[in-house]
C-alpha cells in the first residue's frame, strides 16, 4: 500500500469529513471520573446515579419498574434452583435481548415525556463524546444505543468473568479462576446472596447487573481501565500544562505515538522492542519532529503483569534518553496495536492538541508494516467499529503519518480492561 504526502488544505478537508459530525457539541476535555472504572466503561449508568431529577424520573417509571422486580425474582429463584452452581446462577443477571428492547422502548418513551431525560442527554451525554458514533442521530436514539452498548458490555463482563466464557483476547483477558473451584462458588454465592437482599425500590434497573459487572472485575483483579486515573492530574499533569504554551506551526507533528510491546518474562519490566521503539522516538523528539512523546501500552504481557508498558517507556525517556517530564504523555491502558492508535487520538482530542496537525507514529517496521496493511483496517472495524486514523504518509521503515478521529471517543464496554 503506498501513501503520499498531502497538502495543509488537503489535511484541513479531511479532518472536517471526519470529525465535522456533531464535533461542535463535544466538549474537548477529560471526562470527570469518580468511579474510574464504572464511569469508563457504563458513562451512561454513572450519568444517570448522579443526576436527581432522572433517578426520580426512572424509579418512577412502571414499565421500568416491573422489569426490575422481575430480574430480581429471576435471581432469587436461580439462588435456590441452582444449587450454588456460579454459572448458572450469573445467568440469571444476563440481559436478555427481550428485556433489552423493552428497556429501550422505554427510554425512549422517557426521552418524550420529561425533560430531564433530555437534558441529559443534551447536556451530558452528548458533549461527553462517549457515544460519539451516534452523535449524529435524534436524542432518544443517542439514549437507547447508550443503553443497548451498557447492556451488552455488563453482559460480556458477566460471562466473561463470572461463567468462564474466552474473552476476545483469552491470553491476557481470561478469567482469573476454575469456574468449578469451591473457592469461586462461595465468591459468586455471597455476592449473589448481597445483590438479592436489595430491594428493586432501592436501586435502578440496571443496578444488579452493574454491580455484579464491577464485583466481578474486582474479584479478578481486572481493574485495569481504573489504574493510573485521573491521568490528568497524576502521569500527564506535567505535560499538559504545557500543551496550552506549545507554538505548533514550529512542529511537523503534533505528538509521536509509540505503541509499546510487552515482554514474554513476568520479571522484564522493558522488552527489547519497547527499549528500541524508545529509542526511535527520543530520537525524533530530540530533531524537533514534534513538541511530546506519547508512550501508549497497558498492564498487557504476560497476564496480571505487574509492569505497564507506557509506565516503564516513560521511565526509560526520562533516564536514559534525556526527554523531559513536560514532554511526556502516558497511556497506560492500551492492550492493542488498534487502542494504541485509538488512546492516542482520545488524548490528542482531549487534551487539546490540534486534531487537524498530523500526528507520528513510531516502532518497529513490523508493527509499521502491520498498522499499515488492509488486515489492520479489517481488524478496527470488526473490533471497534470504526477507523480511530488515517493514514496520509509513510515516510519510513519505522514511521506512519496520521490524522487522529474523533471516532476514537466512543466507549467500548465489550473491552472492559481498557473501554
Amino acid at each position: 500500500m503506498q501513501f503520499r504526502p498531502i497538502t495543509q488544505s488537503a489535511l484541513a478537508a479531511a479532518f472536517f469529513v471526519f470529525c465535522h459530525v456533531g464535533s461542535a457539541q463535544i466538549v474537548p476535555e477529560p471526562l470527570h471520573l469518580q468511579h474510574a472504572v464504572q464511569d469508563k466503561n457504563f458513562y451512561l449508568f454513572s450519568a444517570i446515579e448522579d443526576d436527581p431529577k432522572v433517578r426520580s424520573t426512572l424509579h418512577a417509571d412502571k414499565d421500568l419498574s416491573e422489569i426490575s422486580a422481575e430480574r430480581q425474582q429471576y435471581l432469587g429463584l436461580a439462588l435456590r434452583s441452582c444449587k450454588g452452581d456460579a454459572v448458572c446462577t450469573m445467568k440469571s443477571l444476563l440481559w436478555t435481548e427481550e428485556e433489552i428492547r423493552i428497556v429501550s422502548f422505554a427510554l425512549e418513551r422517557l426521552y418524550h415525556e420529561d425533560a430531564s431525560l433530555r437534558e441529559l442527554v443534551n447536556k451530558d451525554l452528548r458533549p461527553s463524546g462517549t457515544y460519539v458514533l451516534y452523535q449524529d442521530k435524534s436524542g432518544e436514539a443517542l439514549l437507547a444505543n447508550a443503553w443497548e452498548i451498557c447492556a451488552r458490555g455488563t453482559n460480556n463482563i458477566i460471562a466473561v468473568y463470572g461463567q468462564g466464557e474466552a474473552p476476545r483476547y483469552p491470553l491476557i483477558d481470561s478469567i482469573s479462576f476454575d469456574v468449578h473451584s469451591s473457592e469461586f462458588q462461595q465468591k459468586i454465592g455471597a455476592m449473589a446472596q448481597s445483590l438479592s437482599a436489595e430491594t428493586p425500590d432501592s436501586q435502578f434497573f440496571f443496578s444488579p447487573s452493574l454491580k455484579a459487572a464491577l464485583q466481578l472485575l474486582a474479584m479478578n483483579r481486572r481493574d485495569e481501565a481504573g489504574r493510573e486515573e485521573p491521568m490528568e492530574t497524576a502521569g500527564n499533569a506535567a505535560a499538559i500544562k504545557t500543551i496550552p504554551r506549545i507554538q505548533w506551526s514550529k512542529y511537523p507533528y503534533s505528538v509521536i505515538v509509540v505503541p509499546g510491546a510487552g515482554p514474554s518474562d513476568p520479571n522484564t519490566a522493558l522488552s527489547d522492542a519497547g527499549r528500541s521503539r524508545t529509542a526511535l522516538a527520543a530520537e525524533a523528539y530530540h530533531a524537533g519532529k514534534a513538541p511530546f512523546i506519547l508512550v501508549s501500552g497497558g498492564y498487557v504481557h504476560p497476564s496480571q503483569t505487574r509492569f505497564a508498558e507506557a509506565l516503564e517507556m516513560k521511565k526509560a525517556l526520562l533516564t536514559d534518553y534525556h526527554v523531559p517530564e513536560t514532554a511526556i504523555l502516558i497511556d497506560p491502558h492500551a492492550r492493542h496495536t488498534t487502542t494504541n492508535m485509538r488512546d492516542a487520538a482520545r488524548e490528542i482530542y482531549r487534551y487539546k492538541m490540534p486534531m487537524d496537525k498530523p500526528a507520528l507514529v513510531i516502532s518497529n517496521k513490523g508493527q509499521i508494516d502491520g498498522i499499515a496493511s488492509q488486515a489492520f483496517v479489517y481488524r478496527c472495524l470488526k473490533e471497534m467499529g470504526y477507523l480511530p486514523y488515517k493514514i496520509v504518509e509513510h515516510p519510513s521503515d519505522t514511521s506512519l503519518v496520521f490524522l487522529p478521529r474523533l471516532d476514537s471517543l466512543q466507549q467500548d464496554p465489550l473491552d472492559p480492561l481498557d473501554p
